[in-house]
């Protein structure tokens, strides 16, 4: 996230959830807004109160500078004249029309306009079938075109990926993340999985119990506590961006801000920029460059903070010529041993198939 993109919404509302007085304040951003939080947290009741499909809610909530809802002048904009899609984790498409007619169903896109977003989407094949005989993730992608062909101004997608096999849920993160940057139009994600924030995103908001814990860009949300805490991780990791320029010996040459990161290659073109996740379990430290070891990756940084905690030590660290940040998990007899100290520059080994590709932005 960046300071110079101006909100595309912005919420701050009030709403009973249970016994639980709940309130939400945050903007959404142009690209892919995450709403990540556990079951029960109130993510589907926040984007329900947006859609205006819940209609308890107080406050004020603005799209594009257009009030939706405004509860001291008594301003509410019901839910058929929001121009916001929500796809709700069933597609629940017509049984009795076909793929395209069920896309045509307050469709306001032109002939040209459909060809382009099913070329966009890969789903120019599945016109003529019938609701049926898709698989799921084929149904997901049409209702996902569906909501789209309405040309909303904010697409609200709800746990799009529930259900699906890995390289299934993965084409619709690519999917829903190539819809929001081609259509400039921003999308709300739903997940309670940190995996999706990862690979659709650009922002995230973390949502617990009705309330807001953190809001910021990907990067910031995944580095809070807060975020493992309620998610149920142990490591999430930190993230890291890169441009791909050149492959060697069967790796990928990825550039971080002047540093080179060997990496799997799994066939990205030269130029793209790419979002890459280096666990901290994965990251070993060494107070010198290593000579005749198969570790290729080893990348000079200045430690910039160390928590003990009760089985192992968090070393945050911060790559000099980048300044990207990173963290190392490793024992406490190993950062006694090591002498580690705040400010101290060391080497980060880090092995070509620990890092994990997130995002590849394909440049043509």
């Amino acid at each position: 996230m960046t300071s110079q993109q101006q909100p595309s919404a912005h919420l701050d509302i009030r709403w009973q959830m249970g016994n639980v007085a709940a309130s939400a304040t945050f903007d959404i951003l142009p690209g892919v807004t995450a709403l990540i939080g556990p079951s029960g947290a109130g993510k589907t009741t926040l984007a329900r109160i947006f859609a205006g499909l819940n209609t308890t809610a107080t406050g004020c909530i603005s799209l594009f500078g257009q009030t939706l809802l405004d509860s001291q002048s008594g301003k509410f904009v019901p839910a058929s004249k929001r121009q916001v899609g929500f796809v709700m984790q069933d597609p629940a498409l017509f049984p009795t029309l076909t793929v395209a007619d069920n896309i045509a169903l307050g469709s306001a896109m032109t002939a040209t306009e459909h060809a382009e977003l099913h070329e966009i989407t890969g789903t120019g094949h599945l016109l003529s079938r019938m609701p049926a005989s898709l698989s799921g993730g084929e149904a997901r992608r049409v209702a996902i075109v569906r909501a789209m062909a309405a040309k909303p101004r904010l697409l609200i997608l709800d746990e799009p990926m529930n259900g699906l096999d890995p390289k299934r849920r993965r084409e619709i993160m690519q999917l829903i993340r190539r819809l929001a940057h081609s259509s400039n139009t921003p999308v709300l994600l739903i997940t309670h999985q940190l995996e999706e924030m990862l690979f659709a995103a650009d922002h995230a908001v973390l949502v617990d119990k009705g309330h807001i814990q953190i809001t910021g860009s990907v990067e910031q949300v995944l580095s809070a506590p807060k975020t493992a805490e309620l998610l149920g991780v142990d490591d999430a990791g930190s993230l890291v961006n890169a441009t791909i320029s050149g492959r060697e010996d069967t790796l990928l040459v990825a550039n971080i801000g002047g540093d080179l990161l060997y990496i799997a290659d799994d066939n990205e073109p030269l130029g793209a920029d790419m979002r890459l996740r280096i666990l901290a379990r994965d990251i070993a430290l060494s107070p010198t460059h290593l000579e005749g070891i198969s570790v290729l990756n080893q990348l000079e940084a200045e430690i910039t903070s160390i928590e003990r905690r009760p089985n192992d030590a968090l070393i945050r660290l911060s790559l000099i010529k980048s300044g990207q940040r990173l963290e190392s998990r490793i024992t406490l007899k190993s950062c006694k041993g090591m002498n580690l100290k705040v400010g101290s520059n060391v080497y980060c080994l880090i092995k070509a198939v620990a890092v994990k590709e997130l995002i590849s932005d394909r440049v043509i």
